[in-house]
C-alpha cells in the first residue's frame, strides 16, 4: 500500500464505524497545551477532555502531524541512527468522548490491523499498565491474545502530554519484525533494550485523569479514548522494511539529494545517517514553515533554526553543494502532497525561508568554525576531555553557534560538552539582562509584595475615561504595603475598579490622576501585577494631599494620552491588514508596541525586507483604510468561532475560552485594547522606519494624528535648513545631495589611492628589517596607526611574497593586528592563527582567521611592541 492509501484506509475504517473526520491542528498547539509543539493527535481536544468545551462529535478520527524535538517526548538524538525515530511524525488517531472505552478501543484496533490491513495476528503483541486487569482480560478473553504475548509495565504504560493535563493508563501494540532483526538473547521480548525486533506502533490511551501541577490526579468529567498510531512505523511494517527511512516517505527525499562536490571523509555508514537526518529535518522544517514559523533565536523559531542548521551541517559533512537544502523543498513537498495538498501553495515561501537560513548559517559557520576549532584544539592540548561551558557560551553569544551543534561537533572530536556549565553562563547573562532591564525601567515596572490576598481590579475604561473607585491597597515605591501615602511620596495604588488600561498586548499603560478633594496622585504608568491579569497597579507620585486605604476617589485617565494611544493602536490593526494584503498571508505578528506618539509592529518576513515600492504601497493602503472611515465593531465570542471567522491572532499566545474580536472593515483581530470609534479619527499614517530585528523578522514603525503632524514639521524644517546650506530649493534637494555624494565617493577613491602609494613607499623601507628564525624568514612592522595596517600589509606582501609578516598599529583607542603566512610555510606547519593568538595576549584582544591569514583587534595600545616581539617566539615554538 502507498502512504496515501494507508491514510485513507484508516479514515474510511473509522468513519464507517460512526467516527467523524476532523482536520488536523497546526504544529502550534492551542492555548491550553503545555507543550511547545503539537506532539500528539489529542492536543486539539484537551479542552474537550477537561470538560471546558463540547466534543465536536461523540467519535472522531484524525491524521495529525506532530513534532517531537523537546521535552520528554523528544527523539532528536536517535533520528537517523535507528530505524524507528523521527522528529516529524504523523499520528493516526481515533477518539471517543464518553461513548466507548477500553473494550471497544481494543476491539476496533485489532479489527483494523488483522482484517483491514491483514497483519498476521501471531506477530502482534500488547502491553498494559501494571495493575490494569481489565485491559489484560480484554486482550486475553475478547481478542484471544495468548498471555505470553501480553506484558505489564508501569512508566511505559501511563501516558501524559506533560507535567499537567489529561493522562491515563494505556495499552500499546507491538509488531515482531522477526528474528533477523533481534539480538538472539534467550530473554529477548517486548521492551528489549538490546535490539529493535519488537516495535511499538499503536498506543491506546484510556484518558481518565487530570494531573495538577503538584502531581495530584483528579478524575476527568468523563472517561475518554485517545489512540495514536505512528504512521511512519505502520508504513514500514506494511512495506516489509525494518527502518522508516527505507519507506517511500523518506526515500524519494534522500534520492533527491545532489551529488557531493568532493568525496566525504565520513565512513559509509555515517554518510547514510547524515542523509537520513537531512530527510527527517527537511520534512519537519517544511511543515513548520507552512504553519507560519520562521527561524529565530527564541522558542519555536529556535527549534526550527536548530533543525535546519543540523541538516545544513550534515550536508556540509557530506560535501553537498551550496543551496542543496532549499532545492530539496520541492521533493519534500512532493512526498507529502497526497496527504497535505495545501503544501503546494506554500512551497515557494518555504523555499525562501530555507534559502535565507542557508545564507545566514554559512555566515555563522565562517565566523564561528575557526574559533570552535581553536577551542577544541586548546582543550585537547591541555589534555582535557570536556569542552567547557564557557567556551560553548562564547560560541553561542559571539558567533550565534547553536550550543547543541557545538556539543555534537565536540563529540565528533571525542570530547564531552559541559552543557550544565553553558546553561549556568546563560543564566548569568539572563540575570544581568534582567537587572539591566529593571534599572532602565524602574519607573514603570510594578513590584507589589504582600498582595497575595488582595481582590482583583475591575477594568471599566474601554469607553469611559473617569470612574468612582475605592482604594483597596497602597504600597510604597519598593512595593512594601502601607496604610497611607503623604504628599511628595511615590508609590502604588490598587483600586477596586479603574478606567486606567494596564499595559498588555503591546499597548502601553495609561497615565492620568487619582484624585479626591484637594488630593492628587499623578499616575505615571499602569501595570498588571503579574500574568494572571487580576490586579491593576497605578504607579506614580502624590503631588498634593494624602491618600489612605479605603478612600473614595476619582480615577481619571489623561484624555490626550488615551486619544492618541487609541489612534496608534487602531492603525496598528490596519497596518497588519495592509501588510497581509501586499506581502501575503505569511505575514504573522511577532510583537507590537503602541504608544501615544508612535507604534511599531514586528512580523515574520521570510522573503526579506520591504522594497521602497512596497513601503509606499503599505503606507498608501493604510491611508485608504483610514479614509474609508470604517466603524468599529466589538464582539465577544468563543475562540474557535473567532478563528473560523478569520480573526487574526498571535499564534502561541494564551487565549481564554471567550475572546474579544475588534473589526474595522476588512481588519478582524483578537484584541483587548482601546480603539477609535471609526478609522477616520486616526487622521493620516506615515511609515517612518522599516528594519530587521532578527533573521526573518522585520519591524515597521509609524505615526498618526498629532505625532504625524510633528513628524512632517521636522521633515519640512530639516529640508528647508539643508536647502539653505546648499543654496538649493527644497524641490531640488535630492539632486544636490546626489551630486555631493558622488563627489565624496570620488574624493575617497583619490584618498585611498594616495594611501596605497604612501604604503608602497613605506613598504620598501621595511624590507631591510627581514629576520630569520629556524630557517623561517619573518618581518614585524609597526604601522603609524590602526587604520593603516591593511594597506601597509598588502603593500609589503606585493614586494615580499614569501615569509611570515606581522603588522600592528594603534590609534583611536584601538589596536589592529594582521598576520599573513605564505603557502610554502603553511605546508611546513606554520599558521597565521597560531602567531596571532600569541600576540593577542599583549594587546588585550582577540581575533581569528586561518593558516594563511589571521587578524584581530585589541584595546591595549601600550602592548603593541611586545606583541610584535612575540612573533619570534611563536615561530620558534611552531618549529619547535
Amino acid at each position: 500500500m502507498k502512504p496515501q492509501e494507508i491514510r485513507t484506509s484508516f479514515i474510511d475504517f473509522f468513519v464507517a464505524r460512526g467516527h467523524v473526520l476532523r482536520p488536523p491542528a497546526s504544529l502550534i498547539p492551542d492555548a491550553l497545551s503545555t507543550t511547545l509543539f503539537t506532539i500528539a493527535g489529542m492536543e486539539q481536544f484537551v479542552p474537550v477532555f477537561l470538560g471546558r468545551e463540547p466534543a465536536p462529535a461523540p467519535r472522531v478520527v484524525t491524521v495529525q502531524r506532530c513534532l517531537r524535538v523537546a521535552g520528554g517526548k523528544s527523539d532528536i538524538d536517535n533520528v537517523g541512527r535507528t530505524g524507528r525515530h523521527g522528529t516529524l511524525l504523523e499520528m493516526l488517531g481515533n477518539f471517543s468522548f464518553g461513548e466507548y472505552y477500553k473494550r471497544d478501543a481494543i476491539g476496533l484496533a485489532w479489527e483494523y490491523l488483522t482484517q483491514t490491513l491483514r497483519l498476521p495476528p501471531d506477530r502482534l503483541y500488547a502491553t498494559v499498565y501494571i495493575d490494569d486487569d481489565e485491559a489484560d482480560e480484554i486482550w486475553r478473553r475478547d481478542i484471544g491474545l495468548p498471555a505470553q504475548r501480553i506484558s505489564r509495565f508501569r512508566e511505559d504504560n501511563f501516558w501524559d502530554m506533560g507535567p499537567t493535563g489529561p493522562c491515563g493508563p494505556c495499552s500499546e501494540i507491538f509488531y515482531d519484525l522477526g528474528a533477523a532483526v533481534g539480538c538472539g538473547r534467550a530473554d529477548c521480548g517486548v521492551g528489549c533494550v538490546h535490539c529493535d525486533r519488537y516495535i511499538e506502533f499503536w498506543n491506546l490511551v484510556f484518558q481518565q485523569y487530570d494531573r495538577e501541577s503538584g502531581g495530584m490526579l483528579h478524575p476527568l468529567p468523563r472517561k475518554a479514548i485517545d489512540t495514536g498510531m505512528g504512521f511512519e512505523r505502520l508504513c514500514m511494517i506494511l512495506a516489509g522494511k525494518t527502518s522508516i527511512f527505507d519507506t517511500d516517505l523518506y526515500q524519494s527525499i534522500i534520492a533527491a539529494l545532489p551529488a557531493a562536490t568532493t568525496g566525504s571523509t565520513l565512513p559509509r555508514e555515517e554518510q547514510d545517517v547524515q542523509r537520513r537526518i537531512i530527510a527527517d529535518h527537511a520534512r519537519a522544517a517544511v511543515f513548520l514553515a507552512a504553519d507560519g514559523i520562521v527561524p529565530s533565536n527564541t522558542e519555536r523559531g529556535y527549534v526550527m533554526r536548530f533543525l535546519m542548521r543540523r541538516a545544513l551541517r550534515a550536508g556540509r559533512s557530506l560535501r553537498l553543494p551550496d543551496g542543496f537544502f532549499s532545492e530539496l523543498v520541492p521533493a519534500v513537498t512532493d512526498s507529502l502532497i497526497d496527504g497535505y495538498p495545501e503544501l503546494r501553495a506554500k512551497q515557494a515561501a518555504a523555499q525562501a525561508v530555507f534559502a535565507e537560513e542557508e545564507r545566514l548559517f554559512d555566515r555563522t559557520l565562517e565566523r564561528g568554525e575557526t574559533r570552535l576549532d581553536a577551542l577544541i584544539a586548546e582543550t585537547a592540548t591541555r589534555g582535557e576531555k570536556v569542552l567547557s561551558g564557557r567556551a560553548i557560551f562564547e560560541l553561542h553569544d559571539t558567533f550565534g553557534f547553536p550550543p547543541e551543534l557545538t556539543a555534537e561537533i565536540a563529540r565528533e572530536h571525542k570530547l564531552e560538552a559541559d552543557m550544565a556549565g553553558y546553561r549556568a553562563a546563560m543564566d548569568e547573562q539572563r540575570e544581568r539582562a534582567r537587572k539591566d532591564a529593571q534599572a532602565k525601567r524602574a519607573d514603570v515596572r510594578v513590584v507589589a509584595g504582600g498582595s497575595v490576598d488582595l481582590p482583583g481590579s475591575a477594568f471599566v475604561g474601554q469607553e469611559a475615561l473617569a470612574a468612582k473607585a475605592t482604594i483597596v491597597a497602597l504600597f510604597d515605591a519598593t512595593g512594601a504595603p502601607i496604610t497611607a501615602l503623604a504628599a511628595g511620596g511615590e508609590g502604588l495604588v490598587l483600586l477596586d475598579r479603574t478606567t486606567f488600561y494596564a499595559e498588555r498586548g503591546g499597548q502601553a499603560g495609561d497615565r492620568g490622576v487619582i484624585a479626591r478633594d484637594a488630593t492628587s496622585f499623578e499616575v505615571a504608568d499602569t501595570q498588571y501585577q503579574d500574568k494572571t491579569y487580576q490586579r491593576i497597579f497605578h504607579r506614580g507620585r502624590l503631588s498634593a494631599g494624602a491618600l489612605r486605604v479605603g478612600d473614595a476617589v476619582d480615577a481619571v485617565v489623561d484624555p490626550a494620552w488615551r486619544r492618541e494611544i487609541r489612534r496608534h493602536h487602531s492603525v496598528t490593526h490596519l497596518l497588519q491588514r495592509a501588510l497581509k494584503e501586499i506581502l501575503g498571508d505569511s505575514v504573522a505578528q511577532r510583537g507590537s508596541a503602541v504608544y501615544p506618539d508612535h507604534t511599531r509592529f514586528d512580523f515574520d518576513a521570510p522573503g526579506g525586507g520591504l522594497t521602497t515600492a512596497q513601503e509606499t504601497e503599505v503606507e498608501t493602503r493604510v491611508n485608504e483604510l483610514i479614509r474609508s472611515d470604517y466603524h468599529r465593531s466589538v464582539e465577544i465570542m468563543p475562540f474557535a468561532q473567532a478563528v473560523a471567522r478569520g480573526a487574526v491572532y498571535m499564534k502561541g499566545e494564551q487565549y481564554g475560552d471567550e475572546v474579544r474580536v475588534v473589526t474595522f472593515g476588512p481588519s478582524v483581530e483578537l484584541c483587548g485594547g482601546t480603539h477609535v470609534e471609526s478609522t477616520g479619527e486616526i487622521g493620516h499614517f506615515i511609515l517612518t522606519a522599516e528594519s530587521a530585528i532578527a533573521a526573518g523578522i522585520r519591524r515597521v514603525e509609524g505615526v498618526v494624528s498629532e505625532a504625524a503632524d510633528r513628524h512632517w514639521e521636522r521633515v519640512r524644517d530639516a529640508a528647508e535648513r539643508a536647502g539653505a546650506v546648499l543654496t538649493t530649493p527644497v524641490d531640488r534637494l535630492a539632486e544636490s545631495v546626489t551630486r555631493l555624494a558622488q563627489e565624496r565617493r570620488e574624493l575617497e577613491k583619490r584618498i585611498a589611492g594616495l594611501q596605497s602609494e604612501l604604503a608602497a613607499a613605506s613598504a620598501a623601507r621595511h624590507l631591510s628589517a627581514v629576520k630569520e628564525q629556524n630557517g623561517v624568514p619573518y618581518l614585524v612592522v609597526r604601522a603609524e596607526d590602526a587604520s593603516a595596517v591593511r594597506n601597509l600589509s598588502d603593500a609589503i606582501r606585493s614586494m615580499w611574497p614569501k615569509g611570515v609578516l606581522a603588522v600592528a598599529g594603534a590609534g583611536g583607542g584601538k589596536v589592529s593586528v594582521l598576520v599573513t603566512v605564505s603557502d610554502d610555510l603553511v605546508t611546513r606547519g606554520l599558521s597565521a592563527q597560531d602567531v596571532l593568538s600569541k600576540m593577542m595576549a599583549f594587546v588585550d584582544g582577540r581575533g581569528g582567521g586561518n593558516a594563511t591569514l589571521a587578524q584581530g583587534g585589541g584595546r591595549n595600545a601600550a602592548g603593541v611592541d611586545a606583541a610584535l616581539a612575540a612573533v619570534t617566539e611563536a615561530i620558534a615554538s611552531a618549529r619547535g
